[in-house]
């Protein structure tokens, strides 16, 4: 055999070689994703169960919201942020999402707050009532005989929230009407509404509110943590003091649920290349949290409610928002979140599935309505911001698997 040939003989068992194994990784790729998908089908179940419960508790104007965006995301994915269409119709009626968001507008505030009027009316948050403002918005392109009834609900509550809620000395929108406050939880509730509002109306400067308020919330909030960089929970900029500095494991899931939304938002629009710098700080921001909230798992393999600040008891609405972020970026952000994340997330998954009760309830969990404030130190039964969590987690891993 002559040296060329025998180059060519060489370079050809090598090609052949690495097909081989590329074909290999394949395989064992595909065989993970089809074990998966055949563990989600059977775990259907459960996730029925979490999202009769869910349904069954809500009784404020964060637990509508928050109960709607689990809804949206796993009965309705493709009109979802994460989904396919997100902004425009594509011939399917949301009937789940919608039916959830009509009862907010229904509830509406004179002022535009949405899922108010309930119980003594008025529930003192500023931000609270738009986390069903993006449900609402969706219902203006996808139920063409209501267009005026949901556009001028989403409409009051957009202008609520640049208008009239109170802000902080650096012109963040308070997430409390009466004081002017920063809590973790507001990053969920107010500001994906806003970067949805501005993709669906192609508005620039609406995005660019929502990353602004992201950043604001989280210069007041950052903590040098024992884990990492994490958020504090409730900080007053009226007495500039810290109503609860403890890193709240809840607290910071509603913080990256947030800037998820607005990150992957903004990038579904045509101002993405423009607004690349945005994506990343949000993305750099939610990474913080994942890393510094998974680096406090627990043996049980669930987060604690406090890392520090309040008791460390393990919770499993915290981890399963968590785990569902970590999902969501490791599907969409690659080459930033690697499959550590997903393993950290299968872990949780499991644990929380596994306790999850013949009830559909998730446990352990924080007491989210009970007295005397703070409301979230101790142990609960039920928690509608808990089931969606749940529910978000099981959307996510199925969206991740392509299930």
């Amino acid at each position: 055999m002559g040296p060329r040939l025998y180059s060519c003989f060489i370079i050809m068992r090598q090609t052949k070689l690495a097909v081989c194994v590329w074909s290999l990784l394949c395989l064992g790729a595909y065989a993970t994703h089809s074990s998966d998908a055949s563990l989600y089908q059977s775990k259907l179940w459960v996730a029925g169960n979490i999202r009769s419960v869910m349904l069954a508790s809500i009784r404020t104007s964060w637990e509508q919201g928050t109960a709607v965006g689990a809804i949206l995301e796993f009965d309705d994915p493709e009109y979802s942020v994460f989904g396919s269409s997100p902004f425009v119709c594509d011939g399917g009626f949301p009937l789940s999402t919608l039916q959830l968001a009509y009862s907010a507008v229904v509830r509406q505030s004179p002022d535009g707050r949405l899922s108010q009027e309930v119980g003594d009316a008025l529930d003192g948050a500023a931000l609270d009532g738009a986390s069903a403002g993006s449900a609402v918005l969706l219902g203006s392109f996808t139920d063409a005989s209501r267009h005026n009834f949901w556009l001028n609900a989403a409409n009051a509550q957009l202008n609520f929230l640049l208008n009239v809620a109170p802000r902080t000395s650096t012109g963040a929108i308070s997430h409390r009407i009466d004081t002017r406050q920063y809590w973790a939880d507001g990053v969920y509730m107010g500001f994906p509404f806003i970067a949805y509002f501005g993709a669906v109306t192609n508005n620039a400067t609406l995005l660019q509110i929502a990353y602004d308020q992201c950043r604001l919330y989280r210069d007041a909030l950052i903590l040098d943590g024992p884990t990492g960089k994490l958020w504090g929970h409730i900080y007053s900029d009226d007495n500039k003091t810290w109503i609860d500095e403890g890193i709240w494991g809840t607290g910071n899931a509603w913080a990256a649920l947030g800037m998820l939304r607005v990150a992957v938002t903004i990038r579904k629009t045509e101002h993405c290349s423009e607004m690349a710098s945005q994506i990343a700080n949000l993305t750099s921001w939610i990474k913080e949290i994942l890393d510094g909230e998974f680096a406090s798992l627990r043996s049980d393999n669930l987060v604690p409610n406090y890392i520090t600040g309040g008791p460390s008891f393990p919770d499993a609405a915290s981890s399963a928002a968590l785990a569902s972020v970590a999902y969501r970026v490791a599907h969409l952000f690659p080459q930033q979140f690697d499959t550590n994340y997903t393993h950290v997330a299968a872990k949780i998954r499991d644990a929380v599935v596994g306790n999850v009760t013949n009830l559909g309830t998730l446990q352990p969990i924080a007491d989210p309505l009970p007295d005397p404030f703070p409301y979230w130190n101790q142990t609960g039964l039920l928690s509608t911001e808990s089931q969606a969590f749940g529910l978000m987690m099981l959307s996510a891993w199925r969206d991740w698997i392509g299930a």
